[in-house]
Formats: C-alpha cells, sequence, structure tokens
C-alpha cells in the first residue's frame, strides 16, 4: 500500500513537471514605422508582463503551456503559445501586428448652404392678393370687371386656396427646419410631434422672415423648452410670448 501510494506521488511530480516545462520565447515584432511603438507582453496566465525592446525583440521564460500576449497601444494584440509545437527549450517566433481599424456610424453633414436654401424659401413666403387676381384690369376702365372679382364667389375661393398653399408651405418648412435641429440634437422632437409644436410655436410669417438662422435657432430652443414643460392639454391655451 505504501509503495503505491509512493508511485502515485512521484508520477504525480513527473506529470507537473513535464506540464510545466520551462521554456525561453526568443520574438520579434513587425509593424509599420512607428516611432512611439512601444511593445508589451504579457502572460496571460499570471498577468504579468515587461515590455519588449525598441526594434520589436523580446526574450522571455516562460512555462510552455501559457500564453503569450502581445500588443502596443494602437494596434490589434496578437496571442503565441506554443504548446502544440515539439519539445524543445528554445522557441523563436515572429509576430506581425496591425493597426487597429475603427468603422463609425455613418453620419450626415449638414451643409451651411442647406440652411441657406431654406432662409431662401421662408423669404419667399407670402401672399399678394393682387398677384392672384386678373392682370391687365384697370377699374375706372372696367368698374364691372373689377368689381366682380372682388366679390366673387369663385374668385374668393381661388384666393383662399393660394393663402392655404402659403400656409402650406410655412408649415413644411418649419417640418424641414426642425428634422435637421433633430438630428443636430437642438431640440428632441419624434416626427409626430411636428404639427403640435409648429401650432405650439405660433411663429409667424413675418417672424420667421425678420429672424436670422442663429435667432431663429434658439427661438425654437426656448419654445421647445416650454412645449416639453407644458401638459399637452394646456399647450393650445399658452400665447407665444408669455
Amino acid at each position: 500500500m505504501k509503495w503505491s501510494l509512493l508511485l502515485i506521488v512521484i508520477l504525480s511530480c513527473l506529470w507537473s513537471t513535464t506540464d510545466a516545462q520551462q521554456v525561453t520565447i526568443y520574438g520579434q515584432v513587425y509593424h509599420r514605422s512607428d516611432p512611439n511603438f512601444k511593445l508589451l507582453v504579457v502572460n496571460k496566465r499570471t498577468g504579468l508582463g515587461d515590455f519588449g525592446r525598441p526594434d520589436g525583440s523580446f526574450i522571455i521564460n516562460t512555462n510552455k503551456q501559457d500564453t503569450l500576449l502581445v500588443g502596443s497601444l494602437g494596434y490589434k494584440t496578437e496571442a503565441i503559445t506554443v504548446a502544440d509545437s515539439a519539445e524543445k527549450s528554445e522557441y523563436y517566433v515572429k509576430v506581425y501586428l496591425e493597426r487597429l481599424t475603427f468603422t463609425l456610424p455613418s453620419v450626415t453633414v449638414m451643409p451651411q448652404r442647406e440652411l441657406d436654401s431654406i432662409q431662401k424659401d421662408i423669404q419667399g413666403l407670402g401672399y399678394n392678393q393682387r398677384d392672384y387676381m386678373l392682370s391687365g384690369i384697370d377699374p375706372f376702365q372696367s368698374p364691372l370687371t373689377f368689381l366682380y372679382q372682388q366679390v366673387s364667389r369663385k374668385e374668393r375661393m381661388k384666393r383662399n386656396a393660394y393663402q392655404v398653399i402659403n400656409e402650406d408651405r410655412r408649415r413644411n418648412l418649419l417640418k424641414e427646419l426642425f428634422a435637421k435641429y433633430v438630428s443636430y440634437d437642438i431640440i428632441d422632437l419624434d416626427k409626430s410631434e411636428f404639427e403640435d409644436f409648429i401650432d405650439f410655436m405660433n411663429v409667424s410669417e413675418a417672424q420667421m422672415k425678420a429672424m436670422s438662422q442663429y435667432e431663429f435657432v434658439m427661438f425654437t430652443k426656448n419654445r421647445y423648452a416650454a412645449f416639453r414643460n407644458t401638459p399637452p392639454r394646456l399647450r393650445q391655451d399658452i400665447d407665444v410670448h408669455d
């Protein structure tokens, strides 16, 4: 019984010695020419490491079963292991490190000319009854035609239609601006809220034309803060000048 126990202990020691075979690894790391390159080699099992030489070479003593992590700031880390290699006391390895690359999410850059284009369209807003009356009519030479035009139900409906079209243009321009403001985190609105916010802003066509782009952004931020702090059921009762 004693001999059997002694044999087991001896075999265990031999197994541990073989499993923990000490080896020396000579490494050479290759990378793109980088004057700030600093090589670091870390034993994954122990968590201990050391810097390599300026020329990218390193020497490290380790267990054959260990894994070495070789890397540098801004480069991909490579793992080295010689566990499956032939039994030797020394190993020579070459490591090629690649630069880290990052794929950033796509962003939409809003050129200044886009805002200028919207501002130009805002300046083009307006409705003038004279623009939509029959041309070439002299009220003194054709008084009946002139008066007919002024009171005709059909003509009134036509002028009302142009007013509606102008109002739609105004609201669409505001929605276009809101979409850009949302993309730049100036305001946080869902598209489904645009109509309600336009009503809450209560900004007139004259105000839109009078304000600069910066002034309109600040005005919008101010009204947005009030919009968020006002319960939905009360928003229609809030006056823009309050």
